[in-house]
């Protein structure tokens, strides 16, 4: 038997070489493995890391051909949404419908299911249960279709409870803010109603105090207080405008104005106040100044009277000084410079421009020091802009304040001779004793809104015999019938709180519960056809005359006339032209007491009218507007300027609100009726 050969020495050593080479493969196949493991374990570590801190979670599913839902890549902090971790979710993908509050299911798998029917892209929100409590989720994923037919979706789901919340906040601040505004606006059209009211019957006793026989000193009374009256109300108005937001409705109305009797009567309102301060009060007016410039006297006169009034009140050594003067003229304008100077406590130059906004003082203790509510000084700059001029503050603190304005002004029209026609045919005696008669007479009720039309009737029904109430509207003309009925009542159409057939529905419903006989009543209107219809005895056509006047009573009531007190031989020959003269108005109306009267108070109705007018325009409130223009078209009407009178009428009863430019020219005829019925009161 031949035995096997023995290896030689050099394949034992290629064995044991390559056993070795094989180990060695092996060992770096080990180490490199190991290496990897470990780099992959330290990249998913990253990963989860990296994915919990994600503001939203990612995820990538699969719907297989049976419709079951495989999660195979999620990543994100799902606790916070889902209440389970990223494995938790993936081996039980229901529960992330479970974790969905249930109000909001049905709603989340139509969407889901409309999304698989369609392979369209998803996009909703819902509220989840996290682990710290509910989240409200949005979720965004889009679809893509694989060779097996099998849906995928990759998309995210985002937490959006802190943008939610700050949104709500938006939403709620907003929400209080607009209630606030409401709120505010409310308070303050309320506190203007409650004090218009008064500030009104003071603007009307005024007027009749106007027409009394004063003194000279009485009459300068008069005119210090009617002019501080109607600047309180022009202010109260732009308080209510600027509590709203809405400073632009403080309009201009543009008249003939004495600068210089402007600036005496501002110095004489505040210097009672300077010298019970122990200040001066020094007025000076240039010799280049015009006599007569257009303005809005009313606004003008309220800058003044903010701006002096502010200087005294910041002053406590010294005293404050106005001066007007003018530092350029044209053929048809001045440009002026009014500079109020006071040696008062400065403003700190980084606070001099918020002095202008309103509600804002110069500093947080000046309300308490001093008072006042930081609005004068935002509405002195609005009204002087709106004039078209400009206004500027030098202050320096301790030493004192200089605020100077400029303004152009244009020259007052010289009137034209066919505005003043003359009428000296008036005879003596054409018209009665306006003088108030006896308790002991018939009395009679007039519901009555116009100041002018008031005091007509009050005359003509006196020199009647007649005892006379006068209600300014249907409330107050309602509560006096029920106290004590009247032998005979006058009423207007349109009047605030109850119109005229508000009015006469109650009387009438009234007198039929009592068992009472029906009282005479006769309306008053400039439109017939608006007073048709109502239980009425008889009808007055606007403007009423004392003829007509007399002969509706002998119609209604032929009893309340007293012997003798037939109505006055008319004055032949008078034109009823839209510029009466004082002598025919005299002649018209009895006395020229009795004629002055009438065309201050028709003056100053027609003033507040006008800007109530305009108010009434602005805001597109027809209503109020068309009272306004019954108002004054009865007002103009009752003193003979027949032709405005048409021309009002007509603006009240066309089909559209009036244009730009009727308004424009109805302003400008109304300011040249007012200009010319301030030449009468002179």
């Amino acid at each position: 038997m031949l035995s096997a050969p023995t290896p030689g020495p050099l394949v034992v050593a290629g064995l044991l070489l390559a056993l070795a080479g094989i180990a060695l493969v092996q060992a770096n196949g080990y180490w490199r493995l190991r290496d990897e493991v470990r780099r992959s374990r330290d990249v998913q570590r990253l990963i989860d890391e990296v994915s919990r801190n994600l503001p939203v979670v990612v995820f990538q599913a699969r719907r297989a051909r049976d419709g079951r839902l495989h999660i195979e890549l999620l990543a994100g902090d799902t606790p916070q949404l889902f209440s389970a971790s990223p494995r938790e979710l993936q081996d039980d993908p229901s529960r992330i419908l479970a974790a969905i509050h249930a109000a909001d299911h049905k709603r989340v798998l139509s969407v889901l299911l409309r999304a698989v029917r369609r392979i369209c892209p998803v996009a909703l929100r819902f509220s989840a249960e996290g682990v710290r409590g509910p989240r409200h989720v949005a979720m965004q994923a889009w679809p893509s279709l694989e060779t097996s037919s099998e849906q995928c979706w990759t998309g995210y789901w985002m937490d959006v409870s802190d943008a939610d919340a700050r949104a709500q906040a938006i939403l709620r601040a907003h929400a209080q803010a607009a209630a606030d505004a409401a709120e505010r606006e409310q308070m303050v059209s309320s506190l203007g109603t409650g004090i218009g009211a008064p500030m009104h019957v003071l603007l009307q006793r005024l007027a009749r105090l106007r027409g009394a026989p004063l003194d000279t000193h009485q009459r300068a009374v008069m005119a210090t207080l009617d002019a501080a009256a109607s600047m309180l109300a022009r202010i109260l108005d732009d308080v209510a405008a600027l509590s709203a937001g809405r400073a632009e409705g403080m309009d201009l109305q543009d008249g003939p104005v004495d600068l210089r009797a402007l600036v005496q009567s501002v110095e004489a309102l505040l210097r009672p106040v300077a010298q019970s301060k122990g200040l001066y009060l020094h007025q000076r007016v240039g010799a280049r100044v015009a006599p007569q410039l257009l303005a809005d006297a009313t606004r003008l006169r309220q800058v003044l009277f903010n701006l002096v009034g502010n200087a005294i009140k910041f002053t406590r050594h010294g005293g404050v000084s106005l001066s007007l003067q003018a530092v350029e003229d044209t053929a048809h304008a001045q440009r002026l410079r009014l500079v109020v100077a006071d040696t008062g406590v400065g403003i700190a130059l980084e606070r001099q421009e918020a002095v202008f906004e309103p509600f804002a003082q110069a500093e947080r203790s000046t309300t308490r020091q001093h008072g006042g509510s930081g609005l004068g000084l935002g509405i002195c700059r609005q009204l002087v802009t709106a004039m078209g001029g400009t206004l500027a503050l030098r202050s320096v603190p301790g030493e004192g304040t200089v605020v100077e304005i400029e303004l152009e002004l244009q020259h007052a029209p010289v009137p034209l001779a066919g505005d003043a026609v003359a009428d000296n045919r008036a005879a003596a005696g054409c018209g009665p004793d306006a003088s108030p008669r006896s308790g002991s007479s018939p009395r009679v009720l007039v519901a009555e809104d116009h100041p002018t039309q008031q005091l007509l009737m009050q005359w003509w029904l006196r020199g009647m015999g007649l005892d006379v109430e006068v209600a300014g509207d249907g409330l107050q003309a309602l509560a006096s019938w029920r106290r004590d009925p009247p032998r005979l009542l006058f009423t207007d159409e349109q009047m605030p709180g109850l119109n005229g057939a508000g009015l006469v529905q109650h009387i009438r419903r009234e007198e039929q519960q009592r068992g009472r006989a029906p009282g005479p009543i006769i309306g008053m209107t400039a439109d017939i056809d608006g007073m048709r219809g109502m239980a009425l005895d008889h009808l007055l056509a606007k403007p009423i005359s004392r003829r007509t006047l007399h002969d509706a009573i002998a119609k209604v009531a032929p009893g309340l006339l007293a012997a003798g007190a037939a109505p006055a031989a008319p004055c032949g020959g008078l034109e009823r032209s839209d510029a009466p003269t004082l002598a025919s108005l005299v002649a018209r109306f009895g006395t020229e007491n009795a004629a002055r009267q009438l065309v201050q108070t028709l003056r100053a109705s027609l003033e507040e009218d006008g800007v109530a007018l305009e108010d009434a325009w602005h805001r597109a409130d027809q209503r109020m507007a068309s009272q306004r223009l019954h108002r004054m078209a009865g007002g103009v009407g009752s003193l003979g300027l027949a032709a405005l009178s048409t021309h009002l009428r007509e603006l009240n009863e066309a089909q559209v609100p009036p244009s730009r430019a009727q308004r424009d020219q109805l302003h400008a005829r109304l300011q040249r009726c007012i200009a010319y019925l301030r030449q009468l009161e002179g």
